[in-house]
């Protein structure tokens, strides 16, 4: 855990309160509990380890300790109650680009709504869960998983997950570096998009989106995602020749 222990956050807001902790249920639960008790935009919680993280749907999310990044903010952002659902690809897009630094010669890439990926696995995930106050958006906790090290995969995962440190060729790293760069790329992202919406970012999370031009399905639309649209949708080409706009689901 040394390689957390002396984090300290570049950005302006995120990350400048920072609760590290040996082992959590879950940090997304940490820092609702932190929300609730009124602390600021940006605060961080961050674990060695976990043990009952979760990921998208409910799903398991393997959190084994010295290996990985665990890390929840407390976000309160400016945006319309509406726009909320977006921040999942904002967010998936400012992991992307935090983490590609690290990620050896590998092109770090977006599965839609927001799985990083590189060489054809799975890199990191991001989790968003909002608090509302009648209409009004009162917090955003958003919960992001970076497999650093990665050296212990879960049973059946070994072909499908990835870790910084495999990109590199077995060169390890810190923690703490990574979790540095999320918060500036993070903060970076959540201020665009609070200032111009997800038009500001639109061109950027095109070019990163890997599951545009690939053949999908999600439920029960099969075709080819041509495009995003400007509310995040994805917008798939059936068959028979209509776009169809999908705005949750998983990617198969």
């Amino acid at each position: 855990m040394d390689d957390l222990i002396a984090f300290a956050s570049p950005a302006r807001a995120l990350g400048r309160t920072f609760e590290l902790r040996a082992e959590t249920a879950s940090t997304n639960d940490d820092a609702r509990a932190l929300a609730s008790g009124g602390a600021p935009h940006g605060a961080l919680v961050v674990a060695d380890a976990q043990t009952a993280g979760r990921g998208r749907r409910g799903r398991v999310w393997s959190s084994p300790p010295g290996e990985n990044l665990y890390a929840s903010f407390v976000l309160r952002p400016r945006v319309r109650v509406a726009d909320a659902p977006m921040l999942a690809l904002v967010a998936g897009l400012a992991v992307a680009e935090a983490v590609e630094p690290f990620a050896g010669a590998a092109p770090v890439r977006v599965k839609w709504p927001n799985d990083v990926r590189a060489s054809g696995r799975k890199l990191a995930g991001v989790l968003v869960e909002g608090s509302l106050r009648g209409a009004e958006l009162v917090s955003v906790i958003l919960g992001v998983g970076v497999n650093v090290r990665g050296l212990t995969a879960p049973p059946g995962l070994e072909s499908v997950a990835t870790s910084l440190r495999a990109l590199r060729g077995g060169d390890d790293l810190s923690r703490g570096d990574v979790l540095a760069a999320l918060c500036v790329r993070l903060e970076a992202r959540l201020d665009a998009f609070e200032r111009g919406g997800l038009a500001a970012l639109h061109g950027d999370l095109s070019a990163r989106c890997e599951t545009l031009g690939t053949r999908v399905t999600i439920d029960a639309v099969t075709g080819v995602a041509e495009a995003l649209g400007d509310d995040g949708a994805l917008l798939v080409r059936t068959d028979a020749g209509a776009l169809v706009p999908v705005r949750v689901g998983d990617v198969s």
